[in-house]
């Protein structure tokens, strides 16, 4: 009587170990997948550092399209300076509008870094506000790397307001996400 409980016993425990082996398989390749979205993430970042100023100018796109829609509009006088520039939308609309257009990737690009660099570490169970810490920890070094390399680029200049504009979008991505999450949570509930 001893013995077939014995043995059930034993069998349960293998059952488990296996069902248990699995699971940290498929979290190993969920982690390392994620892994990989980060680095290819990282990877496009820079690519779009090492391009020069022209390359990424949407102005020439830009006068095509007001010449299209042959615009004649008159713009309120908003100005301001970020460097040692001036930025009018009355008196300079095209590089006004370039310029609203870089910062807004700058925003996007790293809230979408600082998104999955906390997904990641939450994915392995890592407290959230530890989450949050090296998320914003890797989006500044990884924005730092990022103006260093633009150092080196024809007609680029490296910033560092850029890497806090970076920064800005990396916890902007950080908050969305949790918040979408936790209103998702609720909606399930």
């Amino acid at each position: 009587m001893v013995i077939p409980i014995i043995a059930e016993e034993g069998a349960r425990k293998k059952r488990r170990r296996v069902k248990s082996n699995g699971y940290k398989r498929r979290r190993t390749f969920g982690y390392i997948l994620w892994l990989l979205f980060i680095l290819g993430w990282i990877m496009l970042i820079w690519s779009f550092s090492m391009q020069t100023y022209q390359q990424q100018s949407i102005q020439p796109w830009l006068h095509n399209w007001a010449e299209h829609l042959r615009l004649k509009i008159s713009f309120p006088d908003i100005a301001f300076h970020y460097g040692d520039r001036s930025y009018s939308l009355r008196q300079q609309p095209y590089e006004f509008v370039e310029f609203m257009f870089r910062k807004t990737a700058h925003l996007f690009v790293y809230a979408v870094l600082g998104i999955l660099v906390y997904a990641s570490l939450r994915y392995r169970n890592v407290h959230w506000a530890k989450c949050a810490m090296i998320s914003l920890i890797v989006v500044a070094a990884i924005a730092g790397t990022d103006e260093y390399i633009q150092q080196f680029s024809k007609d680029r200049t490296s910033s560092v307001r850029d890497v806090g504009v970076d920064l800005l979008g990396g916890a902007a991505g950080i908050l969305i996400w949790v918040g979408g999450r936790s209103l998702f949570r609720k909606k399930r509930q």
